[in-house]
């Protein structure tokens, strides 16, 4: 019999649960527990290992206070057994729970027992608890079921055995619920298993689970990282056709994915979808699409999104610049990219150290070496230090015009500065 919450409050302990004596008070039968227990830990204490009968100890224990074992008894030792590593004592203490007691066993014993058989990495000792649990007169549920797949979905060797405890699930009577799903989709796609996780979501209708934004959203993301672009859009649709219209954020990690590919037409179409949903593209949006085409060297298409996002009133980043100056440096457009720089700052973004490279990349590329130096000057005179970037493309640019002098004297100040060159331009002053 539980004691009641104002005693426990008078003696401040949470009750224990321990059936009380029908001689005793409450307050006696609770204070026989705590002896019961203080006696056993003393005694543990003085026994090795390995030859001490924990189970009897404990017995003989609240024996000698006239405590009775009880579910939280049990609860007690089998946590005492884990805490140090005494695993080998805890068998029989789970068969004595099984065969000699009468009372219905807790589902909550069991899970804590999967839970810590997972953290020892004993995983088949895990599932087989688990396929005991009626042995106990106890009727597992979802939350056993859960418990166990959480532990086994953690690790490979896991999921090897997750499709046999699923099939053996009916037959304890176990029905599959949309946390049960979570789990299992979770770590599909955590392990890049990103098919059976597609799958296994088509599937939960069938169990009258209906899924939610959140599972499909994990799932698109996922195929994000690690799927093509036809996976990726095909999975958009079914997303979409099932009533879960994707965020800007998953949009963009769509177009992500297109742009690496190199269809950069592909991914604009995902703005105007986004605009027909309601949705406003933002900057990481366009500067995708807008890297795209200037990988693609398709410059008008570059200029024209440049001057939408103007029209939109999204304003250019300095991402946004530095693929816009890199356009203009592959055409050659050197002047125009200085200038850009120019506005670059009076929109109050500041160009770092990669901006004046990809400009300086470009004056090397046409061997304006003069220019070329004016510029990083420059570059040093606003606060951006030369990186390894910044003397590579100046040593090779000097070399490529003969002039190796200029070269070395780069080379050494690079190396002083503690930089490291790469073996092809050491080599080709050597």
């Amino acid at each position: 019999m539980a004691m009641h919450s104002s005693s426990v409050r008078y003696i401040g302990m949470r009750p224990w649960g321990w059936a009380a004596s029908p001689h005793k008070g409450q307050w006696q039968q609770r204070f026989g527990v705590l002896q019961a227990i203080q006696t056993f830990k003393k005694k543990v204490a003085e026994e090795p290992n390995d030859g001490a009968n924990y189970l009897s100890i404990l017995i003989d224990c609240f024996r000698s206070y006239d405590a009775e074992l009880s579910p939280s008894a049990y609860s007690f030792i089998i946590r005492y057994l884990f805490q140090r590593h005494m695993l080998s004592h805890l068998p029989p203490v789970l068969d004595r729970l099984e065969k000699a007691e009468r009372f219905d066993v807790p589902e909550r014993i069991f899970v804590g027992v999967i839970q810590r058989f997972g953290r020892a990495n004993r995983l088949h000792d895990a599932v087989d608890i688990f396929r005991r649990i009626p042995n106990f007169r106890c009727t597992p549920s979802v939350i056993s079921l859960n418990a166990l797949l959480t532990v086994l979905c953690k690790s490979k060797e896991g999921l090897v055995l997750v499709g046999d405890v699923l099939l053996k699930s009916p037959e304890m009577n176990i029905r599959l619920e949309a946390s049960t799903f979570r789990i299992l989709i979770k770590a599909l796609c955590r392990n890049g298993k990103l098919n059976s996780a597609i799958e296994i979501l088509s599937m939960m209708s069938l169990h009258e689970c209906t899924p939610d934004a959140k599972l499909y959203s994990l799932v698109l993301c996922s195929l994000c990282k690690q799927a093509g672009s036809d996976q990726v859009v095909q999975f958009l649709e079914e997303m979409r056709n099932a009533g879960f219209l994707p965020n800007a954020l998953e949009y963009n990690s769509v177009i992500g994915v297109l742009i690496k590919e190199g269809k950069a037409n592909d991914a604009y179409s995902f703005i105007t979808l986004m605009r027909l949903e309601g949705k406003r593209p933002d900057i990481t949006s366009y500067n995708s699409i807008l890297d795209g085409f200037i990988l693609a060297n398709d410059f008008q298409k570059a200029d024209e999104l440049f001057d939408e996002m103007l029209v939109i009133g999204l304003f250019p980043n300095s991402a946004t610049y530095n693929s816009y100056i890199n356009g203009l440096c592959k055409q050659d457009n050197l002047e125009q990219s200085r200038r850009m720089i120019t506005c670059m700052e009076r929109a109050g973004c500041k160009p770092g150290i990669e901006t004046f490279n990809t400009l300086l990349a470009g004056y090397a590329k046409v061997g304006d070496m003069a220019k070329a130096k004016e510029l990083m000057n420059e570059a040093l005179e606003k606060g951006c230090q030369w990186n390894s970037h910044t003397y590579e493309i100046l040593i090779d640019g000097f070399i490529s015009k003969d002039e190796k002098e200029e070269a070395r004297q780069l080379l050494m100040e690079m190396i002083s500065k503690g930089l490291t060159p790469v073996s092809s331009t050491s080599n080709a002053l050597t």
